[in-house]
């Protein structure tokens, strides 16, 4: 928006300068006309005396019999009209004008006593009437000019300016606030599409999740279902080894065999294991800074709303204006986790964040009223696939915290619970040790 401000502040100045070097050429060509005029006409009134002393001719006669000479002569600064005045009566007469359209002059007999005046009138100036035209064309062109543009912000450019990051978002955050419906015939189909992709990505994440789920569920009754034979198989062919078994007619190369089977199948089934303990939500992490005061703002766009339609009492607060060095749409997506949880696990009576900055470090708190869970399952909310009593009705696959678990400790930092018996509130705090954190 500021780029379209400046640019129109340049497109006014480039135009008040063309206005003004239009101006300036329109007098200069009326100051150039009047001169001219003024000059032909010192010469017709000095003609005039002259004339009617030397023939006695009155100078009406004068004017008359010499009006077509003079226009030969001084072609278009010729006046278009030449009247005499006669003065009577004695004494001085004092002529002035007010119009620049018309030059008096005196006319004097021989003697030199005033016998009246001769009016040269011409008819508006053509530059200065061109100057006019001119400037009431460039003012309708200039509103018209600012009208346009600023239609062009309010339909295009200001509405394009709140889409245009809305992709990235949806990217990074994955699950937010969808982008309000518009009837705009230039972008309301494109909102219309992007909050069905927004609703199609949901739907597939949940998917994800309850495959991975699912995934890791297979994985782990496979690695443990394995793991009691193989601890059998080992026994059996340490007992052939030491001869327990001797009348059996098994042979060395058959034992060494067994051993180096079941040696596999022991790997096979830690790897499974490993793989079953990976983190669900694996990332690269994009560390970058940025002001604490930027993922609180980011926190409330995103879900002021939503608590508002449900009405829930949301406040995000921050007392820091630290620069941090993290990963901020990593921080917001564990935040976004614990924020669902809260909506869905809390009895809709208030949830608040709180963002602050320690001496070691930074933390986050999300506390929300309701739904305490009992003290002896709060060790385990972070495990994979673990629900607790408060879950029973709800929908979810118990991934969610230990998704929060794994994103906070790739930054780096460190995720808790706690029972809040006092105010009755669960809260969950993540802290971001120093070393990520560079202040001001």
């Amino acid at each position: 928006m500021k780029r379209a401000i400046s640019f129109f502040l340049l497109f006014t100045a480039v135009f008040a300068a063309a206005v003004m070097c239009f101006d300036i050429a329109c007098i200069r060509a009326s100051k150039s006309r009047v001169t001219s005029r003024n000059i032909a006409v010192n010469r017709i009134n000095t003609e005039l005396i002259g004339l009617t002393a030397e023939t006695g001719s009155s100078p009406e006669e004068v004017i008359a019999e010499h009006t077509d000479e003079w226009k030969a002569r001084f072609g278009k600064n010729m006046p278009e009209e030449i009247v005499f005045v006669p003065v009577e009566g004695e004494g001085e007469s004092f002529i002035t004008t007010a119009d620049k359209n018309c030059a008096v002059c005196r006319v004097y007999d021989s003697e030199g006593r005033l016998t009246g005046i001769t009016e040269y009138v011409y008819s508006s100036v053509a530059a200065r009437r061109i100057m006019i035209v001119g400037n009431v064309f460039f003012a309708v062109v200039f509103l018209i000019t600012a009208g346009v543009f600023i239609y062009i912000c309010a339909a295009i450019l200001i509405p394009f300016r709140k889409l245009s990051d809305y992709p990235e978002r949806l990217a990074r955050l994955r699950d937010i606030q969808k982008l309000p419906e518009s009837r705009s015939r230039f972008f309301g189909k494109y909102v219309w599409g992007m909050n069905m992709l927004s609703d199609v990505l949901a739907s597939e994440s949940r998917k994800i999740h309850m495959l991975e789920g699912e995934r890791q569920k297979l994985v782990s009754t496979i690695a443990h279902g394995v793991k009691t034979p193989i601890a059998n198989i080992k026994l059996y062919t340490e007992a052939v080894r030491e001869g327990l078994y001797s009348d059996g007619g098994m042979t060395e190369d058959i034992v060494d065999k067994m051993e180096r089977n079941a040696a596999k199948v022991e790997k096979l089934a830690a790897e499974l294991l490993a793989s079953s303990d990976a983190s669900l939500d694996g990332f690269d992490t994009e560390i970058s800074r940025f002001p604490v005061t930027e993922l609180a703002e980011l926190i409330r766009s995103e879900y002021a709303d939503r608590m508002a339609i449900k009405r829930i009492p949301f406040t995000v607060e921050c007392n820091t204006d630290t620069v941090m060095e993290s990963d901020k749409y990593a921080l917001y997506r564990a935040v976004s986790q614990i924020l669902e949880n809260a909506v869905k696990y809390g009895d809709g009576s208030g949830i608040k964040v709180e963002i602050m900055r320690y001496d070691e470090g930074f933390g986050i708190s999300v506390r929300d009223r309701g739904g305490l869970l009992p003290e002896n399952e709060i060790p385990y909310v972070f495990r994979s696939y673990w629900r607790g009593s408060n879950a029973a009705n709800a929908e979810g696959s118990g991934i969610g915290l230990y998704s929060v678990h794994e994103t906070v400790r790739a930054l780096g930092g460190n995720v808790l619970a706690r029972r809040l018996e006092e105010t009755n509130e669960m809260e969950f705090f993540i802290y971001i040790e120093d070393s990520t954190i560079q202040g001001r």
